[in-house]
């Protein structure tokens, strides 16, 4: 499955790598992360081929490793080979990669972004209609996005406050495409390796006030997390690249 893409200049040879979320790189060969070293480089190269029908495009694809067997947020780098096999000094000349959300066998849902890092979650996509039996145990029905909904304990049953600036200034800031702030937005905070496959196992909450900034910090444990971001009538659910705390 091709669901690593890039664009370059044609003819070119591209590579991709795959980082965990400790930054470790995929060994091809070992079938392991691993801590980057230049002598194990070309172990980590995933070959990127030119599209093409009848003449070459410059979108290059490949397969994300279906030998990682763990759920998690992965990020994917790009590199153009200068010489005769992939080396640690290769560039990414521009090339600016993502984050794939997997689920241990299949990308779990297609995550577009091209930039490493997020200064705001801004809003995007079509709106969700959906029906579902229940959601954290509430029944529900619900059109144009997700319920708001609660986790079991509140705010969240962790000793760590976080809030819009988890990250840096306003990383966590919800805004719309024009930049102004989302009010009335439900923040729901889940262990990266939940969602989107266990999305009843919400660890926080919060709620955006009028700036889109969060109106109490939620409180978590230790660990990597994602903040999805809901307001029903509004377009997303939106989600914010994955956090350390």
């Amino acid at each position: 499955m091709a669901n690593l893409t890039t664009q370059f200049i044609s003819g070119q040879t591209i590579y991709a790598v795959v980082l965990n979320p400790s930054g470790q790189a995929w060994n091809a060969t070992s079938s392991a992360f691993e801590t980057a070293t230049a002598a194990n480089w070309v172990n980590y190269a995933i070959a990127m081929t030119e599209q093409s029908a009848g003449n070459l495009t410059g979108i290059f694809a490949g397969a994300f490793p279906a030998a990682i067997a763990v759920a998690g947020v992965y990020t994917v780098i790009f590199r153009q080979q200068s010489g005769g096999s992939p080396a640690a000094g290769d560039l990414n000349n521009g090339m600016l990669g993502g984050q794939i959300f997997w689920t241990g066998s299949t990308e779990a849902f297609p995550l577009a972004s091209s930039a490493a890092t997020s200064v705001n979650v801004s809003m995007s996509g079509a709106d969700v209609s959906a029906n579902v039996g229940s959601w954290n145990g509430t029944a529900v029905s619900v059109a144009n996005g997700l319920p708001n909904v609660q986790a079991a304990n509140g705010a969240g049953g962790g000793s760590i406050a976080i809030n819009q600036n988890t990250g840096g200034v306003d990383n966590l800031r919800y805004v719309d495409s024009g930049g102004n702030g989302v009010e009335g937005a439900s923040v729901l905070i889940y262990l990266a390796i939940n969602w989107p496959g266990n999305p009843s196992q919400v660890e926080a909450t919060a709620t955006t006030g009028p700036d889109g900034r969060w109106l109490s910090p939620a409180f978590v444990q230790s660990g990597t997390y994602v903040a999805v971001f809901t307001k029903i009538g509004a377009d997303g659910p939106d989600v914010s690249p994955a956090f350390s705390v």
